[in-house]
């Protein structure tokens, strides 16, 4: 049966309690969750100073932290059972990502913090395009605030989290997945301007329907995909749009017209990429209206126009990805579906129905094993709140 998430707050929390407890020998003081998140609508427009529709989600990472009287700063990894230690005046990039995005976050906070011992461990499913890595940067922000009482406003966590994936993880990201991470709200999706930061939460009704996120097995690594060279081809259009326009200072002053009109000085990749920007800043206001009507039939469709649009204009989707979205709308029960997260892989989520769904997944399962050889995994979700202290 298909289920929503079980709450495994509690568990999650024991875990890194016992094993703070156990590694170091004396009690932790904080213990702090940070979600991952979805993405309703609005792919790869956050870093293009567009609109976004992103939810936090109740798989997450948890710490335990307390202040220690030891020469150095000592990070430890429950899942991968990998220590690391350092002084936070000497922080050096390792070969471990897991470690490099904390760096980055102490190396920011490093002259309002004393020394510190942290036991992490997370249920974030990697490459999943489910942001484990804003949730990984995230979460140790908070609990260093709380640890050490900076009073960290939220936007301050973010935009800390996002520089440590710049500088330290090789990702040029957006701040959507810190936001999503350290916003979040039970039961809403959140609504945000990445140009001015102004965000709207909405009530997420979706009784008699469910979202389905099916993960294709298909990892991506962002800091070696094409993420970076996608990113550079937005920002050659809208430069060249800029200088073509006086009304243009972003994507958000774009409209589908305009950039028809002015094809002919764009490159054919800087074309497609801006065309895909501009109509999914479009759909993310179509959606938030029809989420508000409850109009999830439509909503469903719109998930699909941004899968096609994912597909054709912004090249990121895959065979495996493209194979489930097709397959899936070919369901009654199913209304929709697009591939989420960064891209090359990851997860596809669907708009359905909230009835025969074992056999639509039972069925699907063969489907794509035969095509590929490859196992699907549904990852039940539930929206849940953003980083706090558990």
């Amino acid at each position: 049966m298909i289920t929503s998430a079980i709450n495994i707050n509690d568990e999650m929390k024991q875990r890194v309690v016992k094993v703070f407890k156990s590694k170091f020998g004396y009690p932790s003081e904080v213990i702090v969750k940070a979600p991952g998140r979805i993405n309703l609508i609005g792919e790869h427009t956050d870093y293009n100073e567009g609109f976004v529709l992103p939810a936090a989600i109740d798989y997450a990472n948890y710490f335990a932290l307390a202040k220690s009287s030891g020469p150095q700063i000592r990070l430890y990894s429950a899942d991968f059972e990998q220590l690391y230690e350092f002084d936070k005046n000497k922080i050096e990039q390792t070969e471990d990502k897991w470690i490099n995005l904390l760096l980055g976050v102490i190396n920011e906070l490093a002259s309002y913090i004393g020394h510190f011992d942290v036991v992490l461990s997370g249920n974030i499913p990697q490459g999943a395009g489910l942001s484990s890595s804003a949730a990984l940067c995230c979460g140790l922000g908070y609990g260093l605030s709380e640890l050490f009482n900076l009073k960290l406003d939220k936007w301050t966590i973010a935009k800390i989290a996002q520089k440590s994936e710049h500088e330290f993880g090789g990702v040029e990201c957006g701040i959507m997945d810190q936001f999503a991470s350290v916003f979040g709200i039970t039961n809403h999706v959140l609504e945000l301007n990445c140009r001015t930061l102004e965000h709207t939460a909405h009530e997420f009704d979706i009784s008699g329907y469910k979202l389905l996120l099916i993960d294709s097995g298909v990892t991506h690594a962002l800091e070696t995909s094409m993420y970076n060279v996608r990113r550079q081809e937005c920002h050659s259009a809208i430069e060249k749009l800029k200088n073509l326009s006086v009304a243009v200072n972003s994507y958000q002053d774009v409209s589908i017209n305009l950039i028809e009109e002015q094809q002919s000085n764009l490159s054919d990749e800087e074309f497609r990429r801006a065309k895909h920007v501009v109509s999914e800043n479009i759909r993310v206001k179509e959606i938030v209206s029809l989420l508000r009507n409850r109009d999830f039939e439509s909503a469903g469709q719109c998930l699909l126009a941004g899968h096609k649009s994912l597909k054709e204009d912004f090249e990121i989707t895959c065979e495996e990805t493209d194979f489930l979205v097709d397959e899936l709308v070919q369901y009654e029960e199913v209304l929709g579906a697009r591939q989420v997260g960064g891209g090359f892989g990851g997860c596809v989520l669907a708009i359905t129905k909230d009835r025969n769904l074992d056999v639509v997944v039972g069925e699907m399962k063969k489907k794509y094993r035969r095509q590929f050889h490859l196992s699907l995994r549904l990852i039940p979700i539930r929206i849940s709140s953003g980083c706090m202290v558990v």
